[in-house]
C-alpha cells in the first residue's frame, strides 16, 4: 500500500482509465466498499486502552471497478481501491490512542487486467500478490469482523509490558510477535499497514475448483532495530510467490484448501542501513497455507493453517506458526446467521530464538442480510513467553463493533 500525496499520478492515471471504460458502450462499472469501525478496550496487567478504532480484519474503504468484453472471450477491467483506516485496530495502544500515521487515505489497489477464458487471467499493477490470503481460509463468517487467522488485526498496536513495570514504546507489541505468514503483502509488523507494491501476476482458469497463481513483483520492508515506528525507513524487496487454491463441495459438505511459496530478495539490505541485519547472507523464504471445512446442514466448520519463515540472518532459527479455528453458525434470527467462533495460534522464534507467542479468542458475528451489514465482537488474550531474561504479562483485548457493506453498478 502507498500513500495517496506520495501516487497521485498513478491514481490520476487510473481515474481516467475508469472514466474511459465508464463512457465506453457496454462497459460496466461498480462502485464498492465497507465501513468498519468499533470499540477496543485493551489491558495489559498495567495499563489499559479504551478507543473506537477502525477494524484491520476487513478496514474501511471505497473502490471502483469497471470492466468491457472485447469480445465472448476477452474482458477487460480495471479498479481503484483506496482505504481510510483512522485508529487503525493494528496501531493503536495503551500509549498512543491515536496514531497520527493512519489519519490519511491509502492507495489499496491500482490494477488493470485481463481475463480470457480458459486462458486465465493476466493482472498487472498494485494489488494482490499470488499468495495473499494463503492461510485465511475458513468458513466460519467471523474472518472479516471478529476472529481470523491474522490474529494481531485485534490489538495489533498493543504493547507488552515487562512484569512489575507499565509498558514503554520499547518494549514489543503484538504486531511484532504474532506473524500469521498470510502471505506476500501481508501487514507490515512495524506499522500495521499493508505492504505490498506494483506487481505483475497470472491466475489460471478454474479447473473443478483448482486454481493455481504465480505472481513478481515489489513489497516494502520496515527497517528497524528497535520497537518504535519510523516511518521513513523502509526498504524495497523483490519477491516472486506461486499458491495453489482448490474449493469445491462434496455432498453436504463444503471444502477449501490452499499452500503457497514466497522468496524475497536482499536488495538494499546493507550494515550500514540496520545493524540487527548483520549477517544477512540470504533472502527470506516462506511456506504456508490453509485447509477448512464445514458441514452444511448443521453449520459446524472448522480450519487449520501453518506456515514457516527462513530468515535473513542464519544466526536466527525459522519461524514457524500454526492456528486452529472451530466454529458453528446459528438460525437463531430472520435477520441472518449468527457465526460463533473460538480459535487457538502458536508461533515461535518470532523475535529472538527460542521465544513463544499464543493466543486464543471467542468471536460473535450477527449477519444482518436486509443491510448488508454485520454486527460483531470477541474477546482475545495474547501471550508472549521464554523470553530469555524478560518476563512479559499477557495482553487482553475486546472489541465491539459494526461493519456495513455498500455496493452498486453503475
Amino acid at each position: 500500500m502507498e500513500r495517496l500525496n506520495l501516487d497521485k499520478v498513478k491514481l490520476m492515471a487510473a481515474a481516467a482509465t475508469l472514466a474511459m471504460f465508464a463512457g465506453t458502450a457496454c462497459a460496466q462499472l461498480k462502485v464498492y466498499g465497507d465501513l468498519n469501525k468499533a470499540f477496543l478496550y485493551g489491558y495489559d496487567g498495567q495499563n489499559s486502552a479504551s478507543v473506537f478504532i477502525d477494524n484491520n480484519y476487513d478496514p474501511s474503504k471505497v473502490g471502483f471497478m469497471v470492466s468491457k468484453h472485447l469480445d465472448k472471450c476477452v474482458t477487460f477491467g480495471g479498479v481503484a481501491e483506496l482505504e481510510m483506516v483512522p485508529n487503525n485496530s493494528r496501531l493503536v495502544s495503551q500509549l498512543e490512542n491515536t496514531n497520527v500515521f493512519t489519519n490519511t487515505v491509502f492507495v489499496r489497489k491500482l490494477d488493470a487486467w485481463m481475463t480470457g477464458g480458459m486462458w486465465g487471467k493476466l493482472s498487472i499493477g498494485l494489488g494482490d500478490a499470488a499468495s495473499w490470503g494463503i492461510t485465511d481460509m475458513s468458513f466460519a463468517g467471523t474472518n472479516r469482523t471478529s476472529l481470523g487467522v491474522v490474529v494481531a488485526n485485534t490489538a495489533g498496536g498493543m504493547f507488552f509490558a515487562v512484569d512489575g513495570s507499565r509498558a514503554t514504546l520499547t518494549d514489543p507489541t503484538v504486531n511484532r510477535v504474532f506473524n500469521s505468514l498470510n502471505g506476500v503483502g501481508d501487514i507490515d509488523d512495524y506499522t500495521g499497514l499493508f505492504v505490498q507494491k506494483n506487481r505483475v501476476r497470472y491466475d489460471t482458469a478454474d479447473w473443478c475448483g483448482l486454481t493455481a497463481s504465480v505472481s513478481y513483483g515489489n513489497v516494502a520492508h520496515r527497517l528497524a532495530n528497535f520497537e518504535t515506528v519510523d516511518n521513513n525507513v523502509l526498504d524495497t524487496e523483490q519477491y516472486t510467490d506461486v499458491a495453489v487454491r482448490y474449493m469445491q463441495d462434496f455432498c453436504d459438505f463444503k471444502v477449501g484448501a490452499g499452500v503457497a511459496w514466497a522468496y524475497f530478495t536482499r536488495d538494499g539490505l546493507t550494515s550500514e542501513v540496520e545493524p540487527v541485519l548483520l549477517g544477512a547472507t540470504r533472502g527470506e523464504e516462506v511456506w504456508s497455507g490453509s485447509v477448512a471445512a464445514e458441514h452444511k446442514p448443521t453449520g459446524i466448520n472448522a480450519a487449520f493453517a501453518a506456515g514457516t519463515k527462513r530468515k535473513m540472518v542464519p544466526a536466527l532459527s525459522h519461524y514457524s506458526m500454526w492456528y486452529v479455528q472451530l466454529g458453528k453458525q446459528f438460525c437463531l434470527t430472520h435477520y441472518g446467521k449468527t457465526n460463533v467462533a473460538i480459535d487457538y495460534f502458536q508461533g515461535k522464534n518470532s523475535r529472538v530464538n527460542g521465544d513463544k507467542s499464543k493466543t486464543y479468542s471467542l468471536g460473535v458475528t450477527q449477519d444482518l442480510n436486509k443491510i448488508n451489514s454485520a454486527l460483531y465482537a470477541a474477546v482475545r488474550n495474547y501471550k508472549y513467553d521464554d523470553v530469555p531474561g524478560v518476563n512479559y504479562h499477557d495482553v487482553f483485548a475486546a472489541t465491539v463493533g459494526v461493519k456495513i457493506n455498500f455496493a452498486a453498478c453503475l
